[in-house]
């Protein structure tokens, strides 16, 4: 099982060699890595954090290396000097909390808000209790492109999220294992593709469907990143799927192959 992480940067640099210095967008680039990872949805390490966001005629942007919503608060009322004080005493909040940050709204003026019914909702919410608040004022939603629309139509929010653990550049960490980097690759040469056909260029349709096809396939690889190697599947049998238990018989090799088993109980 891979354990070991390295910085997404490190497929950037890569995919930068491959492509024509005159038409490289590093920006645009990473955020495609970023897409092609999430789609993977491959186990990972996260980190809590908080953010406050602008919100500008009812929508604002989700940080990129977000993954489940905590909760959702508004700071329209709260001076920068309150903020700044929250913000430093609540960066390590619990995760079985959801309403950490609802519960110091008396003390710093916070208003918790209450997450609109939505299906995709319930892939990224850690708690229903979020969307049960009976006196919260404003009302949010979160869409699959990380754009969080609310009835508040201008003003500042602060949100708490778990996001993907980064290094300290602020690029996000990965399985260290060359099957996720070649499908984050396939992926981004893709759409590089897509948006070329976009712009008309003779052949473009082409490759983005070669592209679309590699990543189909490398996807696959990729997703089995994480799954036991044939060690440790043996030692999962050894030890849940007997009768008898033998929960050390794995590491004994053949040192006990001539051995009656005990069936006494």
């Amino acid at each position: 099982m891979t354990t070991k992480y390295i910085s997404i940067k490190s497929v950037l640099y890569g995919i930068s060699l491959l492509i024509d210095e005159r038409y490289w967008n590093e920006n645009k680039v990473l955020e495609w890595i970023n897409k092609a990872y999430r789609k993977l949805n491959l186990p990972a390490s996260f980190v809590t954090k908080n953010v406050e966001l602008t919100v500008t005629t009812h929508k604002a942007t989700l940080p990129s290396d977000f993954k489940y919503l905590i909760q959702v608060m508004d700071t329209t009322t709260v001076t920068s000097a309150e903020a700044d004080t929250f913000l430093s005493e609540t960066t390590d909040l619990p995760e079985d909390s959801t309403w950490t940050l609802a519960s110091t709204n008396s003390m710093y003026g916070y208003k918790p808000m209450r997450l609109t019914s939505n299906p995709y909702h319930a892939s990224i919410c850690l708690d229903t209790t979020i969307s049960y608040c009976t006196d919260c004022v404003h009302e949010f939603s979160v869409s699959p492109s990380l754009v969080l629309t609310t009835t508040l139509d201008e003003g500042t929010i602060l949100v708490s999220y778990l996001a993907y653990a980064t290094d300290d550049n602020g690029y996000i960490l990965i399985p260290d294992n060359e099957d996720v980097k070649e499908a984050l690759q396939h992926y981004v040469f893709y759409l590089y593709w897509i948006e070329k056909d976009m712009m008309k260029e003779e052949g473009a349709a082409q490759r983005a469907d070669r592209w679309l096809s590699m990543w189909q396939t490398s996807s696959l690889k990729a997703k089995n990143v994480t799954l036991p190697d044939i060690n440790e599947l043996e030692n999962m049998k050894n030890n849940y799927n007997r009768l008898v238990p033998r929960e050390n018989k794995f590491q004994q090799g053949f040192l006990t192959l001539g051995n009656r088993e005990n069936v006494n109980f």
